[in-house]
């Protein structure tokens, strides 16, 4: 009997988390208050004893269709017959993660990066691209909420060294939001960066009669103010949107990512590893985007941090970002994570690990602490 490649994956183990934000998180109306991030953790096991990780983190129904049950079930049913026995190098040579789509996808696809990294003693960001850059400034979202209740968060986070801050909006009438982002702009220093998330919770109108109010304010963009399958609305606001206009929910495939470009739709494309797919889709979508003169946002679910460390080794190969902070806070607004992410963000600016894999370490105790359910095979 031929003996097992050392590259080949013999197991996974897969576990459901849940871990509570530091604070409640206001969104639109459309998602409401998150308390918690629910992430899927997939740890790939290859016949050497080399050990992936990845992380799959669903958006929910109204988001990417998706819970993290699903994306358990997925994973440890459907893909089953597909991914053990599969060697890592075949994994990411054959572009398997273009064949996979969601969390699930993005969970299988980020653990075979990591496993291959560190069979070849080589951080991810080699197996996609040329380095562009060693670190990101990292921007900071607030909460739907008050400008009393945006200024305090600001302000504390400012002295962190945080420059960029994206106002999560999208609950509350027109008037009320423009006065809010009105007054929290003439409150704080001329290089503080504000971008603006409606998360889908404006109509077309709506969206108009915001961007009537805004001329002439220095906002970085403002991102998915109509609903994830209104292009042809989203190509018609931007029109006239008087700053970068950047889709988010509007942007979870390939196919989607083409549909934008085409239509000349948006200025920026708001990537997000999981809801992507994972790596090498997120890659395409990036390559469509440069392709087409759209700019990057490396943006966030609520993240732990093996997912936000992928997020980190991509965008430090891109060469299309735009000059913004960007979404490498997740772990900061998490009671806990399960790894060591944390540690690579300091002063506002997220540092590219150079270790093998993803560059971090994964606390299995911490798994166990805040295991909601768990499959292996």
């Amino acid at each position: 009997m031929p003996a097992i490649a050392p590259e080949t994956i013999v197991s996974l183990d897969v576990y459901q988390v849940a871990i509570p934000l530091v604070e409640p998180y206001h969104l639109s109306k459309v998602y409401g208050t998150q308390t918690h991030s629910d992430a899927v953790i997939v740890r790939m096991t290859t016949a050497s004893g080399v050990e992936g990780w990845g992380e799959g983190d669903p958006g929910g129904i109204n988001f990417t269709g998706d819970t993290a049950e699903m994306i358990m079930a997925k994973i440890t049913t459907d893909m089953l017959g597909e991914f053990i026995g599969t060697r890592v190098d075949d994994w990411v040579e054959s572009d398997q993660g273009l064949q996979r789509s969601g969390a699930w996808g993005a969970a299988l696809d980020v653990a075979a990066y990591d496993a291959l990294g560190r069979i070849h003693h080589k951080p991810v960001w080699t197996l996609l691209g040329e380095q562009q850059r060693e670190q990101i400034a990292s921007l900071w979202p607030t909460s739907s909420g008050t400008a009393d209740e945006d200024l305090r968060v600001i302000k504390t986070k400012l002295r962190e060294g945080f420059h960029t801050f994206m106002l999560k909006m999208g609950n509350r009438l027109i008037e009320e939001d423009v006065a809010r982002l009105l007054k929290v702009m003439a409150a704080l220093p001329d290089t503080t960066r504000i971008m603006v998330d409606a998360n889908q919770g404006w109509q077309v109108e709506e969206t108009l009669e915001f961007f009537s109010h805004i001329r002439g304010l220095p906002l970085v963009l403002i991102e998915q103010p109509i609903a994830a399958d209104d292009h042809a609305g989203l190509a018609h606001v931007h029109e006239v949107c008087p700053v970068l206009l950047s889709a988010d929910e509007s942007l979870q495939t390939r196919g989607d990512a083409l549909a934008l470009a085409k239509r000349g739709a948006v200025d920026v494309f708001s990537i997000k590893v999981s809801k992507n797919g994972g790596l090498r889709a997120a890659l395409e979508i990036a390559r469509t985007a440069k392709a087409h003169g759209i700019s990057v946002l490396m943006n966030s679910m609520l993240e732990l941090g093996i997912t936000q460390s992928a997020s980190l080794h991509l965008g430090c190969v891109l060469d299309c970002l735009v000059d913004c902070g960007h979404a490498f806070m997740s772990t900061l607004r998490m009671s806990d994570d399960i790894s060591d992410f944390s540690d690579l963000v300091s002063d506002g600016v997220a540092c590219l690990p150079m270790g093998p894999g993803l560059g971090i370490q994964v606390d299995e105790n911490k798994i166990k602490t805040y295991l909601k359910g768990e499959r292996h095979v």
